[in-house]
């Protein structure tokens, strides 16, 4: 992909999976009829989660490569339509029970505490992996995360009793460079590494098939409503832009749906 996307990406400050996942997104699309691709891709209702990235990653290309006023851009690529998601996935908390005895059976770091981490604090993989030792931040001597997301906005995210004790027992016992959560290279561990770990926890747990990081996200947030949190607190722990996203999470789980029925026997 060209050298002026790369660097209009970097200087939009998106994270390094973000701007990898743009390039593959693009790497097939036909580069002289990139709308037509587009609107080819609107109209086959393909998922609302695929095509936001999929108009975005166009949105930069027509910028950085074809010289596109951004307003203008956005009036020529249709409107981000798309099929919703049938149903959202999330972990019951039998499961969520389950899974954290999982991750006790890890035994890497520090695979283990961002595993143990993710349904903890809501984060996305990119960022609980991009993490850096001065993104933890205190408050009247409580740890709490401030860092650069999603489109490069500042988070605030507090960290309940739970996770708190989780990190900092994690921050005691290792000796930490500028990440968080480094490899054996000292880099920061990649969203892809972590993936392989939900995955082979999937594996051997029937009952969590389909785990990703992205389920623990949900699983967070669903959660967090149950328990009372009111929406606008939980848009803003999300880092989610609009809060018609956040409120998504107000629709029953398939979980939920079944418990409603069970009752009616």
């Amino acid at each position: 992909m060209g050298q002026l996307l790369d660097k209009h990406l970097k200087r939009r400050g998106l994270l390094p999976s973000t701007r990898d996942k743009y390039r593959a997104i693009l790497s097939p699309a036909p580069k002289q009829d990139l709308v037509g691709w587009m609107e080819r891709k609107v109209h086959a209702r393909t998922p609302i989660g695929t095509v936001l990235p999929l108009r975005a990653a166009v949105k930069h290309y027509l910028v950085s490569e074809l010289g596109y006023d951004p307003d203008d851009v956005d009036s020529i690529l249709p409107k981000a339509k798309g099929r919703e998601a049938a149903v959202r996935h999330a972990l019951t908390p039998n499961q969520l029970g389950v899974y954290h005895l999982a991750v006790e059976d890890v035994d890497i770091e520090p695979a283990r505490t961002l595993l143990n981490l993710l349904p903890m604090t809501g984060l996305r993989i990119s960022e609980m992996c991009g993490l850096r030792v001065r993104d933890v931040q205190h408050h009247e001597g409580r740890p709490f995360l401030q860092f650069r997301g999603k489109k490069d906005k500042e988070r605030i995210v507090p960290l309940g009793r739970t996770a708190e004790k989780t990190l900092i027992s994690y921050v005691k016992n290792h000796r930490l460079g500028e990440w968080m959560f480094a490899g054996y290279s000292g880099h920061a561990i990649g969203p892809h590494a972590v993936r392989k770990y939900t995955r082979k926890i999937a594996e051997r747990h029937s009952e969590l098939d389909g785990l990703s990081p992205h389920v623990l996200r949900h699983t967070f947030a669903t959660m967090a409503l149950r328990k009372g949190m009111d929406l606008k607190t939980l848009q803003m722990i999300l880092g989610h832009e609009n809060i018609q996203t956040t409120q998504r999470y107000l629709h029953p789980t398939v979980g939920d749906l079944q418990v409603q029925m069970d009752r009616l026997d």
